[in-house]
């Protein structure tokens, strides 16, 4: 019984320090990749206005910038020892060189080059981003599976000590129940789901892995509220500038400044363009945002699927009629109980995402169908389908398959998501079917209702 003792204490220990390392790590790496992500938008922000405004005050933030941002690199350096964010870390450095003498000797017709500068620098920050949440997942299943082999190696302690069998049976249900306990915690941890507190009963070593996992999960709840209202907060700020440029681009557009060249017109045809493609993806960041911050199902009612399908075509009629594409409706069950507005919002995004993605002259059906008291909207395209390893991802925010067949359609990446997410909220479910010819989007389980109900 002793020896038992002595080796369920030493296992418990080394896991107690294994999830302590793991719960400090995880916040530092998550943390550290939230810096970087505002440091190379507040660099990139600060460069485009010096080169716009050319005011020495705006060069002297850029290079403050420039500099916090090469400090923190050069601390991650030191701090991390993972081969893969090392090579991003040293191309990172490189990038800010290759900017820094970019601004320093400034060229006319640079700014495309400009542009890609930061594009690099925002993909290297991207990676940096996916390695970081490699690696958080990573420590979380070595802890799991730490878990479990300190579970299996307590249990053939007990084994072996067959004259303290009673005694070792007890040692197990005290020490082993509140690993089980932690197993399904450890792996909401790893989906990212961060609301529930970590809680576990038992030995204090073990309590104390539930501690480091709390605080953990504490720490990554609030890096994630920080996320959401970063985004959110840029967001606004952005609009405001966003507003003035599309102002004054109209009045230099319809001549009002006085008439302008066939080269100037296209300039600003060029500006229109981008400056509405600006505008609807900061729309979607606020609207993503807004849904994360919105309460469940509410506000249910009978609904004419009829009724909102033609008013959500209506809205999509330029695009229609720009793509010669045309839409049939085949509708077995015409009447829902859900939110309306959240409904709206699922078809007005799947059906944006069928025009995307369908051919000229192609045709778009919406239609649906009564499974017992449930209720299936389908919407189908005759595009070229979504690729198989890209299927169960699509749902995620910014994930984006193939271009789209008219450039100017091209979204945000976060369709779908916003899509999936309202569907749950009622108490439905959103998948993706590939088509012989084309692609099918199915909303199954909507509550269905008599039309006499509305």
């Amino acid at each position: 019984m002793l020896l038992s003792l002595l080796l369920a204490s030493y296992y418990l220990q080394q896991v107690s320090k294994q999830g302590q390392h793991t719960a400090f790590l995880a916040a530092d790496l998550v943390s550290s990749s939230k810096r970087l992500d505002e440091s190379l938008l507040d660099l990139e922000r600060s460069a485009r206005q010096f080169r716009v405004l050319a005011d020495e005050s705006l060069l002297a933030l850029y290079q403050r910038q420039w500099l916090r941002l090469s400090n923190d690199l050069a601390d991650f350096e030191q701090q991390r020892d993972d081969a893969e964010l090392l090579n991003i870390i040293a191309q990172l450095h490189q990038q800010l060189q290759a900017l820094s003498l970019m601004m320093a000797e400034p060229e006319e017709n640079q700014n495309e080059q400009l542009n890609q500068q930061f594009r690099d620098l925002a993909q290297l920050g991207h990676q940096y981003d996916q390695r970081s949440q490699s690696l958080v997942e990573e420590l979380a299943e070595q802890l799991e599976q730490a878990s479990q082999l300190a579970q299996q190696r307590l249990i053939l302690s007990m084994l072996s000590l067959p004259f303290a069998a009673t005694a070792a049976v007890l040692l197990v249900l005290v020490i082993t129940r509140p690993l089980q306990q932690l197993r399904p915690q450890i792996a909401r941890l790893k989906s990212g789901e961060f609301n529930q507190a970590i809680k576990v009963s038992g030995a204090t070593e073990v309590m104390v892995i539930a501690d480091a996992l709390d605080d953990m999960r504490l720490r990554l709840l609030n890096l994630e509220q920080q996320k959401t209202s970063f985004i959110r907060h840029i967001s606004h700020e952005l609009k405001t500038p966003l507003a003035a440029i599309r102002e004054g681009n109209e009045l230099l557009y319809d001549n009002s400044a006085g008439p302008l060249n066939p080269q100037q017109q296209e300039i600003t045809e060029i500006l229109r363009d981008s400056s509405l493609r600006l505008q609807q993806l900061i729309e979607a960041l606020l609207d993503f945002n807004l849904l994360l911050d919105t309460p469940g199902q509410v506000n249910q009612q009978p609904v004419s699927l009829k009724g909102l399908i033609e008013q959500v075509i209506s809205s999509h009629r330029l695009s229609l009629n720009s793509r010669q594409l045309s839409t049939q409706l085949a509708l077995q069950e015409s009447v829902v109980v859900a939110n309306q507005e959240q409904l709206r919002v699922i078809i007005d995004n799947l059906l944006s995402n069928a025009i995307k993605f369908s051919p000229e002259q192609g045709e778009i059906t919406l239609g649906s169908s009564a499974q017992g008291s449930g209720v299936t909207l389908y919407i189908d395209d005759q595009g070229t389908g979504i690729d198989e390893a890209l299927q169960q991802r699509i749902f995620q925010p910014f994930v984006q398959g193939k271009a789209a067949k008219d450039p100017r359609l091209k979204g945000s990446g976060l369709g779908l998501t916003i899509a999936k997410e309202l569907v749950e909220r009622q108490h439905a479910h959103l998948r993706y079917q590939r088509l012989s010819k084309g692609s099918r989007f199915l909303v199954e389980g909507l509550q269905g209702s008599e039309p006499d109900e509305k």
